[in-house]
């Protein structure tokens, strides 16, 4: 049932990817305008900024810009096209005025070059039907992914071996994905993958060295995004950078468990490890990324329930194993299409006080499990 339900999930997915990305190649002579995104990286610390473009065949454009720190803007402005590229002119006291003078070319009907000098990036057609369905599918796919991967271990082994070792140099590193701290995941989670493996499947996972390395990948994961939110420097980020500290005091709580079960998928454990725990590092990553990377909220809490509910549903104590899976395999599909995936992201409701409130339940949850935390270490 499993085999067949992955089959036809991929089936769909090929079938969106088609309708959504088949006119890329097509030129055109004249700029139709429409909704239309973009993911834009960064600078080192800055996180990334998120666009939507709401081109009006009067004239007029109306941009929403979410961006790490408290860039939450709407505004309208003026925009006409010359020839192959568009040009938009914003009006005094603006604050968005990155597109002033920068370069945007059309290349064809669903594919904007821009460039405004650190900055560089592909804008893109809104597909907000298309994006439902794409946030959908990797739910669905994900957990697919995580029971195929429990189950056997040359498909773990080919998808988190050979492919990154074959696509870094054909594609991944074709794509200008720029951002240091997506490629630090990628590789720091298909690494922990590997290491996951040698637990379940070697006599290595019997050392206690080996299982303290299983339980610092998920520290040293959350020490990257902690070090993103304190460089921000804004209240929010400085609130939920605390939270994730105290998430990695609160994380280590029966480590030496760590190990392969006696069940015929021989899949690694770690019965100490919390539901409360892993519920407020659900919401400590969320925000993380709600804050730092907006565009890509919609798809991360995907993400994040992907190995959140087999974990609680299907089999408990297994929620680090299916972190790296369901994490890996994400940014290997990410840094595989870039342009695609954030082109089907779904525009999340952003202000700077839903920032503050969302840092405050983020840090107020991980201290109720740090009280909960010290409990737990006074019985023992």
């Amino acid at each position: 049932m499993i085999k067949t339900l992955f089959k036809n999930t991929i089936l769909i997915g090929i079938i969106v990817l088609f309708s959504v990305s088949k006119a890329n190649g097509n030129t055109i002579s004249s700029f139709n305008g429409g909704m239309w995104q973009s993911i834009i990286d960064g600078q080192p610390g800055e996180g990334s900024l998120f666009y939507i473009l709401n081109f009006d065949t009067n004239g007029t454009l109306t941009i929403t810009k979410q961006g790490g720190g408290f860039d939450n803007v709407v505004e309208v402005k003026s925009w006409k096209q010359i020839e192959n590229t568009i040009v938009i002119n914003s009006n005094t006291n603006d604050k968005i005025t990155e597109f002033n003078g920068s370069t945007l070319e059309i290349v064809s009907d669903n594919i904007i070059n821009y460039s405004s000098g650190y900055y560089k990036g592909i804008i893109k057609p809104s597909k907000p039907v298309f994006a439902w369905i794409h946030l959908f599918l990797i739910l669905v796919v994900l957990i697919l992914l995580n029971e195929l991967f429990r189950r056997s271990k040359w498909a773990t082994i080919i998808f988190y071996v050979l492919i990154p070792i074959i696509l870094t140099p054909l594609v991944w590193t074709q794509h200008d994905v720029t951002y240091w701290f997506k490629w630090v995941k990628l590789y720091s989670v298909v690494f922990a993958v590997v290491w996951f493996s040698l637990i379940r499947y070697t006599s290595a996972g019997k050392h206690n060295w080996v299982k303290l390395v299983a339980a610092l990948f998920l520290a040293v994961n959350i020490v990257e995004a902690v070090s993103q939110d304190l460089s921000m420097g804004y209240l929010p980020n400085i609130l939920n950078g605390i939270a994730g500290i105290l998430n990695i005091i609160t994380l280590f709580y029966g480590w030496k468990m760590i190990g392969p079960d006696n069940s015929k998928q021989k899949d690694m454990v770690w019965p100490g490890m919390t539901t409360f725990w892993i519920i407020a590092y659900d919401i400590w990553n969320i925000v993380y990324v709600y804050l730092n990377f907006p565009g890509s909220t919609s798809v991360q809490i995907m993400v994040i329930l992907s190995c959140t509910l087999p974990a609680i549903f299907i089999k408990k104590g297994t929620w680090l194993q299916a972190r790296g899976f369901t994490l890996a395999a994400w940014f290997m599909y990410y840094f595989t299409f870039p342009r695609f995936t954030e082109q089907l992201e779904v525009l999340v409701p952003r202000s700077n006080n839903l920032m503050i409130t969302v840092a405050v339940i983020s840090i107020a949850a991980n201290i109720a499990y740090f009280f909960v935390f010290v409990k737990m270490i006074r019985k023992k």
